[in-house]
């Protein structure tokens, strides 16, 4: 690259400036919630079929993509419990993205700073991943549309398309069919406890059971909508339904007697939200959890 620039993009921002082999960049890798979300079936494959509401918020990882001389794909994090191998959601979406452009490159240095608490249900993971397509897409100058760099994610993971696209967006199939809603305002807490959910147990639980939750109309409620306020009765969640997780449920209490609109696990668990309508009693609660032990951080709806 001859110089520096700066771009600013949906999901956040990128900064790309030289380096002795040819660049780096920085992006904003934020998280995700689902504001409702049902599993409605499940395909041949073993996917199953959701119908979700995801929303960005401002909790976030920062990833570093920086060209190398050799040394192929190299991932540090700050995380030791993350692994640093071709396991790696970041790991895969670099070797997919280098594989379908055809790119020859010595090596590829992936830094990531992790602030999504992970086994979350906040999709850190392929916010990462997600930020690793569209980083390498403009550091290396390949062009690819949002719809092509969907087209490497999905088979890595199925938020991977959603955190792409970033804003709100009524979701289906097995996550990458984006129908996008307004973006909702509003102050949401996050907390979550030690343990985490597997997302397998969870959705062997879901197949087990066969439960759904079928409320109707949820998308038209979200298009009319425009603060998290108003729709925080509609905030549900079938892995809700049949996770029984102490830790969650002390928190949902936590929250629900402190002002919070509405208590919900997000995606599979472990986190789980609160709609505040104001900031101050979010830092409030905030403040208590973190008293007791939990991992908690007030965000805005992006």
């Amino acid at each position: 690259m001859s110089a520096a620039f700066s771009l600013t993009e949906r999901s956040g921002d990128m900064y790309f400036t030289p380096s002795h082999s040819g660049g780096f960049c920085e992006i904003n890798a934020p998280a995700k919630i689902n504001l409702y979300l049902d599993v409605t079936g499940k395909r041949a494959d073993g996917y199953h079929l959701l119908e979700t509401v995801m929303h960005t918020i401002s909790l976030s990882d920062s990833v570093t993509l920086t060209e190398l001389d050799s040394g192929g794909i190299q991932i540090h994090c700050s995380d030791p419990l993350i692994p640093r191998d071709e396991r790696n959601i970041a790991y895969k979406c670099a070797r997919a993205f280098l594989d379908k452009t055809g790119k020859q490159l010595g090596g590829v240095g992936i830094e990531i700073v992790k602030n999504i608490p992970s086994q979350a249900g906040m999709g850190g993971g392929s916010a990462d991943g997600a930020a690793v397509l569209k980083g390498l897409n403009k550091l290396l100058g390949t062009g690819l549309s949002e719809d092509e760099l969907i087209a490497i994610g999905t088979p890595i993971g199925a938020d991977i398309p959603f955190c792409i696209k970033g804003g709100c967006g009524w979701c289906t199939g097995i996550g990458e069919i984006i129908e996008p809603l307004p973006e909702l305002s509003g102050t949401v807490l996050i907390a979550k406890g030690q343990k985490g959910i597997s997302t397998a147990e969870a959705f062997g639980r879901i197949d087990s059971v066969g439960q759904k939750i079928g409320l109707k109309d949820v998308r038209e409620s979200f298009l009319r909508a425009s603060s998290a306020v108003e729709i925080s009765d509609l905030c549900r969640n079938i892995f809700d339904e049949v996770t029984n997780c102490d830790e969650v449920s002390e928190i949902k209490r936590i929250m629900t007697e402190n002002g919070a609109e509405c208590a919900c696990m997000t995606g599979s668990g472990s986190a789980v939200f609160g709609i505040f309508r104001a900031d101050e009693k979010a830092e409030a609660v905030r403040m208590e959890l973190d008293k007791m032990g939990f991992y908690a951080a007030v965000c805005s709806l992006i």
